[in-house]
């Protein structure tokens, strides 16, 4: 009215304004998805994906779906799938899904139904070196100097002769 543009309130995306938590208290049931780039504590019931930065799930809290964050600690029930970096599963918690991990704590008492899978690709051994001896150079060079082999080795030796 007075010169000032409007701004669009219809923005879809989040932006992180603070670093206070976000709690879902024990009374409280949620269905659909719930998004959040903080942390979020939850004691209550949400029927729906979860995608956070932080996740805890209290010991009242229960998920009935699909749970993505970067690190999450379960106290409570998640019914679903759990896809974390990290993941601590403590005593009081009861996960009926797959977990896919970076990293993964159990506590004992714990009780998961599903399969742990960890998430990243083991590196590729390098080589040391390129320079690589055919099998008969190696050979000769086992019947030079077994004496310097134990009996175990000896036999492997004996073996390929």
């Amino acid at each position: 009215m007075f010169g000032k543009k409007k701004q669009n309130t219809n923005n879809t995306s989040l932006k992180r304004v603070n670093h206070t938590p976000s709690i879902i208290s024990e009374d409280v049931r949620l269905t659909g998805t719930l998004t959040s780039q903080g942390e979020v504590q939850l004691d209550g019931r949400i029927d729906g994906d979860i995608k956070a930065e932080h996740l805890v799930i209290g010991s009242t809290g229960v998920v009935e779906g699909i749970v993505e964050a970067k690190s999450v600690i379960v106290k409570g029930k998640i019914i679903g799938s759990l896809n974390a970096s990290e993941v601590k599963i403590q005593s009081s918690a009861h996960v009926h899904g797959d977990v896919f991990h970076d990293t993964l704590s159990i506590d004992a008492g714990a009780i998961i139904e599903g399969s742990l899978k960890q998430r990243f690709e083991k590196e590729e051994p390098e080589l040391i070196s390129n320079d690589s001896k055919p099998a008969k150079e190696v050979k000769a060079l086992l019947d030079d100097s077994d004496s310097d082999l134990s009996f175990v080795n000896k036999q492997a030796a004996d073996k390929t002769k």
